[in-house]
């Protein structure tokens, strides 16, 4: 087996492999990854990706691939055929993880590869010092699904997304997650400068599924004249929707905002007649789980995320 950049590669030489990730995305996931793998296709054939491939008699046998953001290494994706799983995703992973300590600046590492549950693979990021965090994808079908009692909302304006809120959304995420453990996982959400790329990755890009405007919830309270909550939503394929952000003010929350502007959305995906809606959570954030628990929402998959920072040596 040889390890190779991927910029040595093209989208062709991936195509096989490509086609067997989306399928598994789509098996396991309920998830529509074309637009995704057509995103990896542009940066491939711009030899501008990042990575490894895992070569075998001249078959791509697996791939890995990071993306830099300031001081932060993120690896994207880990993935590697049927017939060649297990020491294929090992040897990549230790390449990434040693290019990108190696790279010039870099003083935090992120990872969380939804498709991965190797204990062999989590063994070697605890080796290199990683601090793990499970987390669950989440799935609630409409077939079972009740229909939720609503909560009044009295006080508050609802609004539908537009572009102006852009800042003050930010701002409230980066309110929101301040000493949160999601905080921990993704540091994006620890400042407005973070908040803002956050915002624009899930908007511009199908890294969470396409950004669905009309399912998107802004809670303005009337008397302090700000957003206190929000969810914003996403399509991860053209029958499931998914929900990328519900977070609300620290003052606010209790008061049942969270849940009403989740049971909003998810009305608003069954009367478009799609089928479920899924989103992440991490196990640790107990009053989430437990909400989503009791809405019917049921795991579809649990996974990790990794975090490694140079603070911590």
């Amino acid at each position: 087996m040889e390890i190779l950049d991927l910029r040595h590669l093209t989208s062709r030489d991936l195509e096989p492999l490509l086609q067997e990730e989306i399928q598994l995305w789509s098996a396991e996931l309920l998830w529509d990854y074309n637009a995704s793998a057509e995103l990896i296709r542009r940066f491939l054939d711009s030899r501008s990706l990042p990575g490894y491939a895992a070569m075998d008699r001249g078959r791509v046998a697996g791939y890995a691939f990071f993306v830099y953001e300031d001081q932060k290494g993120l690896i994207g994706d880990l993935f590697a055929m049927r017939a060649y799983r297990g020491q294929v995703e090992e040897r990549l992973l230790e390449h990434v993880i040693e290019t990108l300590r190696g790279s010039p600046g870099i003083q935090r590492l992120e990872a969380q590869l939804m498709l991965q549950g190797s204990d062999r693979l989590e063994a070697i990021f605890r080796r290199e010092k990683f601090r793990v965090h499970d987390r669950k994808f989440l799935h609630l079908d409409f077939r079972t699904a009740p229909v939720f009692v609503p909560r009044a909302l009295d006080g508050y304006d609802l609004l539908t997304w537009d572009d102006r809120y852009f800042e003050e959304v930010a701002a409230l995420i980066a309110r929101a997650y301040r000493d949160h453990v999601d905080g921990a996982i993704n540091d994006q959400y620890r400042s407005l400068n973070g908040a803002l790329r956050f915002l624009r990755n899930i908007i511009q890009y199908p890294g969470c599924g396409v950004f669905h405007p009309l399912g998107a919830i802004l809670a303005k309270h009337r008397s302090t004249g700000k957003i206190q909550g929000l969810v914003l939503t996403s399509t991860v394929n053209p029958r499931v929707g998914h929900i990328t952000q519900v977070c609300t003010s620290p003052e606010f929350r209790g008061t049942g905002l969270g849940y009403e502007l989740v049971r909003r959305a998810l009305e608003h995906f069954r009367a478009q007649h799609y089928t479920g809606v899924s989103l992440t959570v991490t196990v640790a954030n107990t009053e989430a789980v437990e909400l989503y628990d009791r809405l019917g929402f049921g795991a579809l998959r649990e996974f990790k995320a990794y975090v490694w920072d140079a603070s911590w040596t």
